[in-house]
């Protein structure tokens, strides 16, 4: 029966990778247990331990190369302000969201769902309200930290081990929803995503970005060519990025204005604490990073990569594609061409200079 039951699972979510590789990662990967936590004392280990490891990767910046001139393009705005939602689109938004749970929260995910048609009104108006005036209400901007193992194998008694999992209120999520949805649809009308990013866009996958590379080299294979790949991972790339950095990139590279910049100052006074059963930590300022756990993070990640295309692209005979803070860089050429290899390590040079001056390690 249970063989039966994944292998119909399988068989259904063929055109959806997500689903996919989600049915297989529990078929063959034990979930991962929380940390064994006995104290207060543990919450606030945990807590030095994730705010000192962005600290360290942030200090290792050289303060020169932060005065390095990036290029501003001259971007047409696209976007000045939100659009107030209707009762039936936000009614809609909200039956189609999964529930979950988180410390903070007044009413659990699934009684706000299941009480929606009388407190729907005052959701409505602290939604549009936020829209409108281009702010982000403070209580929407806390969040709570459960320490998750990364790997089954990994010691559980080392801090390093543990990924950050974030919980945020129900609430703020149905607002990052609609931004989301409006973000993303000037976004798509203007093109502004990087045409060769395949992390967290629609009709985007990992599948996407293999597909791209692979064929690219079995291509130059074929027609005798040598070819050098450059896989680049960045160190809690996520957690590093810097918020003016970032407002300046919605401004100067998307082209926000408005009170549709304006709201994004959703980035500031945000604070984290970190809880695990009946133990919570005290609480502690966010000030750098897109907020872990987001509807909005992952799409503004790829918003602060934007300049990178500029490098990248610069470089004539050498491709890239990225997945997310993934980056392929590869180059072909013929095997009496090895001095090519030059125009690569000029490349490393420039994207090395680039990641140091938006905070990446």
């Amino acid at each position: 029966m249970r063989v039966s039951s994944f292998s119909n699972l399988v068989s259904q979510s063929k055109g959806n990778p997500k689903v996919l590789f989600n049915t297989i990662s529990s078929i063959v990967s034990p979930a991962s247990p929380t940390a064994s936590i006995h104290s207060v004392a543990d919450c606030e280990n945990f807590l030095s331990f994730f705010v000192d490891k962005v600290s360290k990767v942030r200090s290792s910046v050289s303060p020169s190369a932060l005065s390095l001139p990036l290029p501003t393009p001259t971007r047409p705005i696209i976007l000045d302000s939100f659009v107030p939602v209707s009762l039936p689109e936000l009614t809609k938004l909200v039956n189609s969201m999964k529930t979950s749970a988180c410390p903070l929260h007044i009413l659990t995910s699934s009684l706000f769902k299941s009480a929606f048609q009388s407190i729907c009104p005052s959701v409505l108006s602290i939604i549009n309200s936020s829209l409108v005036s281009g702010q982000d209400p403070a209580y929407f901007k806390n969040a709570v930290i459960h320490p998750l193992l990364k790997k089954p194998s990994l010691d559980p008694s080392l801090h390093s081990s543990f990924r950050p999992i974030s919980k945020l209120p129900f609430i703020s999520k149905i607002l990052e929803k609609v931004v989301a949805k409006q973000l993303t649809a000037a976004l798509d009308e203007h093109n502004i995503y990087d045409s060769f990013q395949s992390g967290f866009r629609r009709a985007h996958s990992t599948e996407t970005a293999l597909l791209r590379v692979s064929n690219d080299l079995l291509t130059h294979s074929d027609a005798g060519d040598c070819s050098v790949l450059v896989l680049l991972d960045l160190t809690a790339a996520f957690d590093t990025v810097d918020h003016h950095l970032l407002l300046e990139r919605l401004r100067d590279w998307v082209g926000l204005s408005g009170t549709s910049l304006e709201w994004f100052s959703y980035l500031s006074e945000r604070s984290f604490s970190v809880a695990v059963s009946k133990f919570r930590s005290s609480t502690t300022s966010l000030t750098h990073g897109v907020p872990q756990g987001s509807v909005l993070g992952p799409l503004l990640f790829l918003l602060y990569l934007l300049p990178l295309q500029h490098t990248l692209s610069s470089f004539k005979g050498i491709s890239y594609h990225l997945y997310a803070d993934d980056i392929q860089l590869y180059i072909s050429f013929k095997p009496h061409q090895m001095s090519k290899l030059q125009l690569l390590h000029t490349c490393l040079d420039s994207i090395k200079t680039w990641m140091v001056g938006a905070f990446f390690s």
